[in-house]
């Protein structure tokens, strides 16, 4: 393959990792709370939407503050149902997705009527920073990218910061580990756990409208694609670190574009081979992180026992 079809691929990752790496960042500190979001798809999807219908009358700005309300309303309906009426979290996840699903497909086909011209939006304009972005394979991945690439970026190195020198990252790890010891200090576990599901459903909203703001420029139902999905896998991948996750969604976001692109060369294979292609290598790698962090689990616990055992049995 040539350098030019490589540097497109690239720069095709980038793009297709951002989202994800935006989500995932907010799922990651909703895991570090110990809890779980099963509604990210829903979440993204109905950002997604909305912040198109925002943008065709308001600007993109609009549209990007407008999808990370409707996650943050979403995130808040979460909340109320699991927390005041004592609902399973993992159920009522599931009915997010559903509800964002269903409700976008519902609204836009009140807004474009079948029979009717998909309505388009500007996308976020990309930033040319001059002679780097003539640098040949990653000049235009690193250095062409719109603001948002650039924002995730920054959105990664801030969550980074919060979770290693911050009270607030503080409380969040030790409510994820401990829940009860955390308590004992005067944390507050579920008022930490709200607080960390509304960041996660902003962020989930606001991942939603970069997929339909920074590239494609429309919405259309099932526009995400399950990478709501693919979000909790890369949070587990990453261990939910900011590092981590950036990883991930690079890897995942590289394995897609590489699988778009490849068709247009030699490599004659069938697209449906394609497109499963970077989901199994997903699930791959997750299985395979999954077990390596179970082994360092059971290690920690099982060697320290096995030593008392041991000097129990030493003679005085």
């Amino acid at each position: 393959m040539s350098i030019e079809l490589w540097a497109s691929i690239l720069a095709g990752a980038i793009v297709l990792a951002t989202p994800l790496v935006i989500a995932g960042i907010g799922e990651g500190f909703v895991e570090r709370a110990g809890r779980l979001n099963l509604g990210i798809e829903g979440m993204m999807i109905l950002g997604a939407f909305v912040a198109v219908f925002v943008a065709s009358f308001a600007g993109i700005v609009a549209g990007l503050a407008a999808a990370v309300v409707t996650g943050l309303v979403l995130a808040a309906l979460m909340n109320l149902i699991v927390y005041r009426l004592g609902a399973n979290e993992i159920v009522v996840g599931l009915a997010i997705t559903m509800l964002g699903l269903g409700l976008s497909t519902y609204l836009y086909q009140l807004w474009v009527p079948a029979g009717q011209t998909n309505v388009s939006v500007p996308t976020a304009p990309k930033v040319d920073l001059g002679p780097l972005t003539d640098i040949p394979l990653i000049g235009p991945a690193l250095f062409g990218q719109s603001p948002l690439v650039y924002g995730a970026l920054v959105l990664a190195v801030a969550a980074w910061a919060v979770f290693r020198f911050t009270r607030f990252g503080l409380q969040v790890r030790a409510v994820g580990s401990d829940p009860v010891s955390a308590a004992l200090r005067g944390v507050r576990p579920r008022q930490i756990g709200a607080r960390t599901l509304l960041i996660g459903g902003a962020l989930a909203g606001l991942a939603g409208s970069v997929i339909t703001l920074g590239s494609i420029g429309a919405f259309s139902p099932d526009i995400t694609a399950g990478r709501g999905y693919i979000v909790l896998a890369i949070v587990i991948m990453g261990r939910m670190t900011p590092v981590g996750i950036a990883i991930g969604a690079l890897l995942f976001g590289f394995l897609q574009s590489f699988s778009l692109l490849a068709q247009a060369t030699a490599i004659q294979l069938p697209s449906e081979l394609y497109q499963t292609f970077p989901y199994a290598v997903t699930l791959i790698v997750l299985v395979l992180t999954s077990r390596a962090a179970l082994r360092r689990h059971l290690g920690r616990h099982v060697r320290p026992r096995a030593s008392r055992n041991q000097a129990r049995t030493l003679p005085a």
